[in-house]
């Protein structure tokens, strides 16, 4: 009996701190992001987070749960973002490129998911795109110049 409840117990806490994870994981990732040093990496880092997350997104709104997939757009183009500002202090091509590579790749994976959403579910996907074709020009200028 005494068993029983040391184990339940531990599946208490294992819960409340699954919980709490689950509240804002998108800003503790941007957080652990931001703490990475080198800008490169980072930005490698933030394209992985985007593509993962527009993969979820996906799989959220194919259930139905728009809420949960327009949150992770959120995150997605957070990431983005974070991506593009870290090349800033990038002083290498060949980083451009490659994020700019692979922002191309999302926004051709995000124009998918507009075409499957309803003319009702596409309005912050919509909006989510148009901040994605912002930050590829912003990649691919850097490209031009660097």
């Amino acid at each position: 009996m005494e068993r029983h409840r040391v184990f339940a117990g531990v599946g208490f806490w294992c819960l409340l701190l699954a919980g709490s994870a689950a509240i804002s994981p998108g800003q503790s990732f941007l957080t652990e992001l931001k703490s990475e040093h080198d800008p490169g990496k980072r930005s490698e880092l933030a394209l992985d987070y985007a593509d993962e997350a527009l993969t979820n997104a996906k799989a959220l709104y194919a259930k139905g749960e728009v809420h949960q997939g327009d949150a992770l757009l959120d995150q997605m183009t957070a990431a983005l973002q974070e991506c593009a500002t870290s090349l800033g202090t990038v002083h290498k091509a060949k980083y451009y490129k490659k994020a700019e590579m692979k922002v191309a790749n999302i926004q051709r994976r995000m124009q998918g998911l507009l075409e499957d959403l309803s003319l009702q579910e596409r309005g912050w996907a919509e909006y989510t795109s148009r901040k994605i074709e912002e930050i590829h020009d912003k990649l691919l200028d850097g490209v031009m110049r660097k």
